[in-house]
């Protein structure tokens, strides 16, 4: 998701900075991370969305240590399997408000972003 955004960034305004004297941290954080944080913010939070159900790759790789090594979508596969119902509700309940909030963090975040960049143009 960032990399389209870098493709379409134009070359001109780094340039600009350079040449007025900024850094190259400083063209960084003001010309380049204000341009791809929304896509970035997008590919990250569709990063965390797919970690939240994926538990057979770590499960494989890390074993599945009580206490040590759960993860939240494998508790709630084991709390199906002991016919604990209302745990596993509470779970995916649990689940799906963290998911729906970082959703509506995101996508706050980029209207904020949207609006910033409308009253600076």
């Amino acid at each position: 998701t960032v990399q389209p955004v870098l493709e379409d960034l134009e070359a001109d305004v780094e340039e600009a900075a350079t040449t007025l004297g900024a850094s190259s941290l400083r063209v960084f954080l003001t010309v380049i991370l204000p341009a791809i944080f929304p896509a970035f913010l997008a590919g990250a939070s569709l990063a965390f969305a797919r970690s939240l159900g994926e538990f057979g790759a770590v499960v494989f790789i890390a074993g599945n240590q009580p206490f040590r090594t759960e993860i939240v979508a494998l508790l709630t596969f084991i709390r199906l399997e002991e016919y604990d119902y209302a745990a596993a509700a509470a779970i995916a309940a649990t689940m799906l408000g963290f998911a729906f909030l970082m959703l509506l963090a995101v996508n706050l975040i980029q209207a904020w972003h949207q609006r910033r960049a409308i009253r600076e143009d």
